[in-house]
């Protein structure tokens, strides 16, 4: 049970880094580690790993993300370790930083799966890199 909250933390404190409700996720979490109070090297980590997601390049994302996640994993279990009575806490922080989907600007992270569909001549993808353009569309032979 520890281990997988810890897992479970780990990803969502990760989704969280590029939402818009990073600052406080990042307070919440320090406050934990302080057990009330704001810990100094809690919070130079969580800057450090917003800085290494950020600047990781799109073919690097899932390896940085990977990477960072098993780091805060062990992190979120040794926080568990030496504070047993932290795992409630722990785990409302999870449930309310992780909701089933997170999206933020025009991207979406989700806990499932994610299907595009467009209609009228639209566009749908799960992935784009470089810009699209739609140019007009003709109305073809009626279809019978």
């Amino acid at each position: 049970m520890v281990l997988a909250l810890a897992a479970t933390a780990a990803a969502a404190l990760l989704q969280a880094v590029v939402t818009d409700d990073w600052e406080g996720v990042r307070h919440k979490v320090t406050r934990l580690f302080g057990r009330g109070q704001p810990d100094a090297a809690i919070e130079r980590r969580l800057d450090a790993t917003r800085d290494q997601l950020t600047a990781a390049t799109p073919g690097e994302v899932e390896t940085v993300r990977a990477a960072l996640a098993a780091q805060w994993e062990t992190r979120f279990a040794d926080l568990l370790a030496d504070h047993p009575d932290a795992e409630d806490e722990l785990a409302a922080l999870v449930k309310d930083i992780k909701p089933d989907v997170i999206a933020a600007d025009h991207s979406v992270a989700a806990g499932g799966n994610v299907i595009a569909t467009a209609q009228g001549g639209g566009v749908a993808a799960n992935v784009i890199h470089g810009d699209v353009h739609a140019g007009p569309t003709w109305p073809g032979p009626a279809s019978s």
